[in-house]
Order: structure tokens, then sequence, then C-alpha cells
């Protein structure tokens, strides 16, 4: 049996319009000691004649002979996957050329990574953001409280599946990447490569958007096991915030911003007795959504004051630039109504 060190995972479904793009972007990588696995999950488009163009000895392309859905297909992929590690691509993406390497070289510094992630570029129709993201293990295995910690298809993963026995679990669908986290959080560390190496597109026709609603469903019940499976201790109550915190609902009632930040000062308390994760990573991460919830009300410069008096507003040093840009997104914050 051939051996890789990595093997590239990339389901598709009605791909046609970007597929090539995505595929081109992995055949052109830097580093190239890899098998590229594609599951072609029931397409009715041109994805099909699309992949079959590329004579490429790398490419293992899986047929499915009618819809199966991303969970099954991914799941089938990891189960035939000879590499080391498995990175993670999606159809409609695009690998920047260093991506592979600079991952490799990720996990070769830092032996107890499990997923190493990385920064990226957000496309939306024709406006290209940047999204930076934690390179502190315990911080962002922290941010699995309340949402993934993890753009998905910027990641690769030691291939751990088979051995372990951890697949995406089809109970969790539309947040099957959320709950693979929680898993894996406990095999190992959680990095991320600081600067892009994927341009993620976003657009009307994704899964995510289209299952808003049952992805927030989906979402409360991997909180509540992560949280239990952690050893931190909530009430219903409790709870209620940390979802409202997840989901990201826009804030309209002081109330809610003081029980938000009982519920943040609880978790700190918690973390400060169990010792579950770094201190200080865990106050960067409390700080953060304590800062988020106070920017995401239409109280405008009462959600300002309101942050200012907490104790949780001093427990990480924060720069006169981020000051600002939290006062001006209150103050333009305030006309909204939802």
């Amino acid at each position: 049996m051939s051996k890789f060190t990595i093997s590239v995972l990339m389901s598709a479904y009605n791909a046609e319009r970007f597929i090539k793009y995505a595929i081109e972007s992995i055949l052109s990588q830097t580093y190239q000691d890899f098998e590229f696995i594609i599951v072609n999950d029931g397409s009715t488009d041109n994805t099909d004649s699309i992949i079959t163009t590329y004579n490429d000895s790398r490419i293992v392309y899986i047929k499915n002979p009618k819809n199966l859905g991303l969970i099954a297909s991914l799941n089938k992929g990891l189960k035939i996957a000879k590499g080391d590690y498995i990175a993670r691509m999606d159809a409609d993406d695009i690998a920047l050329p260093n991506r592979f390497k600079l991952q490799l070289e990720t996990f070769a510094k830092n032996p107890h990574a499990i997923v190493v992630g990385s920064e990226y570029y957000l496309l939306s129709g024709n406006k290209k953001s940047y999204i930076k993201n934690n390179n502190d293990s315990d911080y962002n295995k922290a941010v699995l409280f309340f949402s993934p910690c993890f753009c998905h298809p910027t990641v690769m993963m030691k291939n751990v599946f088979n051995e372990k026995n951890i697949f995406y679990d089809s109970e969790f669908i539309h947040a099957e990447d959320y709950e693979l986290w929680t898993q894996l959080a406990l095999q190992g560390d959680f990095l991320n490569v600081n600067q892009p190496l994927l341009m993620y597109r976003n657009h009307q026709n994704q899964i995510i958007a289209i299952n808003k609603s049952g992805q927030h469903e989906i979402s409360k019940k991997i909180r509540i096991a992560y949280l239990i499976k952690m050893g931190f201790k909530v009430d219903e109550n409790q709870l209620e915030i940390i979802n409202l915190i997840g989901n990201n609902i826009f804030i309209t009632s002081k109330i809610v911003l003081f029980l938000i930040e009982n519920c943040l000062s609880d978790l700190r308390e918690q973390n400060k007795r169990l010792k579950i994760f770094n201190q200080n990573s865990f106050n960067l991460f409390i700080h953060k959504f304590w800062m988020d919830s106070c920017g995401n009300s239409n109280l405008g410069l009462r959600a300002t004051i309101i942050y200012v008096k907490s104790p949780l507003s001093k427990i990480v040093p924060v720069g006169l630039s981020a000051k600002f840009k939290f006062v001006l997104k209150c103050l333009i914050r305030r006309f909204r109504k939802h």
C-alpha cells in the first residue's frame, strides 16, 4: 500500500462553477507529496466531466451513485486516506500555493499539535476580507464553548481517525465540523499558521447559510456536551446566555449585557479552580467575547460605559486602536433595530 504525507479530502456536489479553481490550487501546491481524494456526491451538473479532465495519478476519484450528503462523503474519504495528515478542502475555495508546506512546518515544530488551521481571505461577491486567527491552543479550545474555532477548509489534521474511531457524526448535520473539533480537542493542540493560506468563498448557496436555524439548535447540543466534557457546570439560565453569545444574537437590552457579564465571570472563576485552560489564554478568550457582546448591541454609549465599568474589561490590556474601533462600532450600531 502506497503511503503519502498528506491526504487531501474534498467533497463536491454540483460544483461546476468553482471546482476547477479548487482542484488546480491543490495540484499546484509547492509541497507535492499527497493524494487528492475527491468525492463527487451525486452531482447532476458538469462536476463529473470537469473532474475527469484531470489526468493526475494522485487523484483518487470516488463517485457516489446518489447524493449522500457531506458527512457520509467525508467519512468515505477518511476511511481510505493513506496520508499521515488530512488536509480538508472545499470545492468552491482556493488553496494558496504554500498552504501545505507551511502547515507541515507547523506540525514539525509542534509535535503535540493535532489540528493546524490558518488565517484566510473571505471572498464575498467582489469584496475580499482578511480574517485573522489566534495561534494559542488553549484560547482556540475555549472558543469551542461558543462556536467553531477553525474555518473548516483551512485545516490540516493528524490522521488519527481510524485509529481513534473519530469521524464526522451525522447526528450533527450542518455543524459536523464544530462537533469534530470538540472530539479532537482532547487529542492534541489546536494551532494556526498566522498568515492566509486559503481563499474562502462565502455565497448564498452554501449549506451553512441555507440551514442556519437548524445549525443553531444542533450547536446547543454540542456546547452542552463540551462544557460537561471539560468539567464546567452551568445552569439553564447560563446555558441560554452561552447560546445567545454563540449564535451571535444582536443585543437590545442592558439587562442582557449584565447577564452575559455574570456568565463570563463565572466561567472565568471556574477555570481558575479547575485549571483546564491556561488562565492568560482564558482571560483573552473571556475578554474577546465580553467586548464583542458589548459591541454587538444597539445600546451605544451605554454599552461602552457598561464595558468600561466591568472588571472583565481589565483582565487583558487593550490598545488605543482597539478601543477606538470598539467605541465606533457601538455608536454605529446604536441605530440598528435587531
